[in-house]
């Protein structure tokens, strides 16, 4: 696995990193990167190498079809892995919506956060619709909004979230403009000052540069 405590330790030599939980949910290590967008418009992070169990989206995406990947995400933390292995549900719960030739070609991929104490050697799905996902390090550039939030209001802030990062000099050059994430924090029952984000990402090297750099 990528992921080792040799890389982890070197990944914290460098700027504050973030809480490692939110609302008592661990999360990704991340820290932010040097230089932030002048108007806080978006904010810019650098994530750690981690583990992620991930599933496709079965037909039609809408409500029923995130509800059983959840489920079939969920299984696996209890139990439903070759360890037997009782994990922490963790945040975010990412949504990784890659587009295809087509419209209709779009995959969407639901993931779980593997606590720190599965990363080294996460235990494999018994349900072969899963499987451990290895993100390498990467930048993120990340939107943060309010409120709960569908499919259609990811696609709105993602176009947002780009349209600042030009206004703000950022080369897209590097960026990979054919898939983003979206990240969900609460559960249904928390109602008030949920945190939805919407991320555009780049391999940690290189760091792209500003049009004024290029």
């Amino acid at each position: 696995m990528i992921f080792s405590v040799l890389s982890f330790l070197a990944f914290m030599m460098g700027n504050a990193l973030s809480d490692s939980t939110y609302n008592g949910y661990e999360h990704p290590i991340w820290k932010l990167a040097a230089e932030q967008p002048e108007d806080k418009s978006y904010e810019v992070r650098e994530y750690a190498a981690a583990n992620w169990t991930s599933t496709g989206m079965q037909g039609h995406f809408g409500k029923d079809a995130r509800k059983a990947a959840f489920w079939r995400l969920f299984n696996y933390i209890q139990g439903s892995n070759s360890a037997g292995s009782i994990m922490s549900m963790t945040v975010p719960v990412t949504t990784c919506i890659s587009t295809g030739a087509t419209l209709f070609d779009t995959k969407r991929t639901m993931s779980f956060y593997i606590p720190l104490k599965f990363q080294a050697e996460p235990p494999t799905p018994t349900n072969t619709d899963l499987h451990i996902e290895e993100r390498q390090p990467m930048t993120a550039y990340v939107r943060t909004f309010s409120g709960y939030a569908e499919e259609t209001d990811w696609w709105e802030h993602i176009y947002v979230l780009h349209a600042d990062m030009l206004r703000n000099g950022v080369n897209t050059a590097n960026i990979d403009l054919k898939s983003f994430l979206a990240a969900g924090y609460d559960s249904p029952f928390h109602l008030i000052n949920r945190r939805n984000e919407v991320w555009l990402t780049t391999p940690l090297t290189p760091t792209p540069t500003t049009k004024n750099d290029a």
